[in-house]
């Protein structure tokens, strides 16, 4: 499977919805991404206190909510009355099957990121939350539509596993960034990251290995996207979707 539309244009994934224009990790924010022209909507999976998953990055909701503490010591219900928009415009942290819904309606393609780590006293957890998403993915006949990606490389190797080769896999490059990693990425990734987004030999070793590049929000600048492009990659994660587009659309990338 593949998920780029050809070599001469480079996707464009909205990092955590139109998480500029938007409050990050909401339906707003996914609906607006979709709006201004994304490809793919990037988002952070974790789970509550009774298992359900929902959509935000951190680990506590100190930075995106009205509330304090973390995710996992919240029910959802309890999560569900935490406001994660502005004063004036209240916005629920989502759950994973909301987003799907949207995915499933609209075609935009999904870049799912597992939070939930497999370390010390969170591995039942990690390993529920990554059989949850499969399960989810499979009800919305998701799975040519996505890739699951995690800087744990416990996750991608146990959805390789499960998934017997199924589902498309995003890790980051060097693979030193990514945490228990035992087996060797280049043996089940579809992508990576590159963390060094301007380092061309970072490109060449992927490219070598039939690992697509991408690169992360940190590429912002038009002059950078091209020598990240000119390089090999195809894709994009951005904070600006609209911005980035047009940006890519100067340089001859879309």
């Amino acid at each position: 499977m593949k998920l780029t539309f050809d070599d001469s244009r480079m996707m464009v994934a909205a990092h955590r919805g139109d998480s500029y224009n938007f409050f990050e990790n909401t339906m707003e924010a996914y609906r607006e991404a979709v709006k201004a022209g994304a490809d793919m909507i990037e988002i952070d999976v974790r789970l509550t206190k009774d298992l359900v998953p929902v959509l935000i990055h951190d680990e506590k909701v100190d930075r995106t909510t009205n509330s304090i503490g973390y995710v996992k010591d919240f029910t959802y219900d309890e999560l569900n009355k935490i406001n994660a928009g502005g004063k004036y415009d209240f916005q629920n942290i989502p759950k994973l099957e909301e987003l799907l819904q949207l995915i499933k309606e609209t075609g935009v393609l999904l870049n799912l990121e597992l939070k939930e780590y497999y370390v010390e006293g969170n591995e039942e957890r990690c390993d529920n939350c990554i059989d949850q998403c499969i399960e989810f993915i499979e009800k919305y006949d998701l799975a040519d539509k996505m890739v699951f990606n995690s800087f744990d490389a416990h996750c991608l190797e146990y959805v390789a596993e499960k998934g017997k080769g199924k589902y498309m896999l995003h890790g980051f490059y060097p693979y030193d960034r990514m945490r228990n990693v035992k087996r060797n990425p280049d043996e089940y990734l579809y992508c990576a990251c590159i963390f060094d987004d301007r380092v061309k030999e970072h490109y060449d070793y992927l490219i070598s290995k039939n690992i697509e590049p991408w690169i992360g929000a940190g590429v912002t600048k038009a002059e950078h996207f091209r020598e990240c492009y000119e390089y090999g990659a195809r894709l994009v994660t951005t904070n600006y979707t609209a911005d980035c587009l047009e940006k890519l659309k100067k340089i001859g990338a879309r």
